[in-house]
C-alpha cells in the first residue's frame, strides 16, 4: 500500500526522514471539528478527524497529513490576502460620460454566455469523473487502486487546463471586440471596461485555483491512509461540485453587475478621471504575486 502511495504523491527527503521517526505525533493533532471562517471561503483544516483512529494509524501517513494541513492553511491565508488586496485596489474606478454605449452588458453578452457554458460543462465533467473514480477505488487491488488515484489527479489537472483555456478565450474575444470599439470612440470608456473584466477574471481564477488545490490536498491526504474513507471523500467532492456550480453563476453575475454599474454611472454623468497608468501598475503587481502564489501551490502538490 505504501509503495503505490509514493507513486501517486512523492515525498521530499525532509518529509521522508521526519516521518520514519514519528511515534505518537498523532496525539499532538487537535481533533476538534473545524468550521469555515467568517468569510466562508473554505475550510480551515482539510484533514478529517476520522483519519486519526487507531485502526488506520500510520506514522508516515499521519505526518504527511499534518504537513498537508499546515500547507493548506498557509495557502488559504495567502489566497484570502491576495483577493482582499485585489478587490480593494481595483474597485471601483469611475466612468466617463463623454462616450456612452447603449448597453455594455448586451454588447458583451455573447462572450459571457459562452464562458458560462464552458465553465458549467467543465465543472459537470470534472465532478462526474471524480465520482466515478472514487467508486472504482479498491485498496485490496493494488494495480486498480493506483490507476484510480492517477485518474483522480489527471481529472483535476485536465479540468484546470480547460478552465484556463476558457478564460483566455474569453479575454481574447472580449478584449478584441473592445479594441474595435475603442478605435472608433470612447477610448477611456473601453479602457475601463477592459480593466473591470480583467479584475473579475483574475479574481475568480484565483479563487478557483485555491478551491481545487484544497480539494486535491484533501483527497490525497485521505488516499494516504490504509483504509481510504470513500464516503468522506465523496462528501468532499459533492460539496466542491455544488459550490463550484454556485461560484460559476456568481462569477457571471459579477461580470454583468460590473457592466451595469459602469453603464449606470455614465448615465448619471459621474466622472472623476480614469487612471489607466495606475491600473496597469496594479495589474502588473498582482500578476507577479499571483504567479508566485500559483507556483507555491504547484510546489506544495508535487
Amino acid at each position: 500500500m505504501k509503495l503505490y502511495f509514493f507513486s501517486a504523491f512523492p515525498l521530499n527527503d525532509e518529509i521522508s526522514r521526519e516521518a520514519w521517526s514519528l511515534q505518537k505525533d498523532n496525539q499532538a493533532t487537535d481533533k476538534k471539528n473545524f468550521d469555515k471562517d467568517s468569510n466562508s471561503m473554505w475550510k480551515n483544516h482539510v484533514v478529517s478527524s476520522d483519519l486519526y483512529s487507531e485502526d488506520s494509524y500510520n506514522p508516515m501517513a499521519a505526518e504527511l497529513r499534518r504537513k498537508l494541513s499546515m500547507e493548506s492553511e498557509r495557502l488559504r491565508a495567502r489566497l484570502k490576502q491576495e483577493l482582499a488586496e485585489l478587490r480593494e485596489r481595483l474597485s471601483p474606478y469611475p466612468s466617463h460620460p463623454k462616450h456612452t454605449l447603449a448597453n455594455v452588458k448586451e454588447f458583451l453578452a455573447p462572450f459571457t454566455k459562452q464562458l458560462q457554458t464552458v465553465l458549467q460543462s467543465n465543472t459537470q465533467d470534472l465532478c462526474e469523473k471524480l465520482n466515478l473514480n472514487l467508486q472504482e477505488l479498491n485498496p485490496e487491488d493494488a494495480a486498480l487502486y493506483q490507476e484510480a488515484v492517477q485518474k483522480i489527479t489527471t481529472a483535476l489537472d485536465e479540468s484546470h487546463q480547460r478552465r484556463t483555456a476558457a478564460f483566455e478565450d474569453f479575454k481574447t474575444k472580449a478584449f478584441e471586440a473592445v479594441e474595435e470599439e475603442r478605435d472608433g470612440s470612447g477610448k477611456e470608456l473601453w479602457e475601463e471596461v477592459t480593466a473591470r473584466l480583467g479584475q473579475e477574471v483574475c479574481t475568480f481564477s484565483l479563487e478557483v485555483q485555491g478551491k481545487v488545490a484544497a480539494l486535491k490536498i484533501a483527497l490525497i491526504g485521505h488516499l494516504a491512509s490504509a483504509q481510504p474513507p470513500r464516503e468522506v471523500m465523496a462528501s468532499k467532492v459533492d460539496q466542491f461540485c455544488q459550490n463550484s456550480a454556485t461560484r460559476n453563476q456568481q462569477f457571471i453575475s459579477n461580470l454583468d453587475q460590473q457592466m451595469t454599474t459602469l453603464q449606470e454611472s455614465q448615465s448619471h454623468g459621474e466622472s472623476t478621471g480614469f487612471h489607466q497608468t495606475n491600473i496597469e501598475s496594479i495589474q502588473e503587481d498582482f500578476s507577479t504575486r499571483l504567479t508566485a502564489l500559483l507556483q507555491d501551490i504547484v510546489h506544495t502538490l508535487n
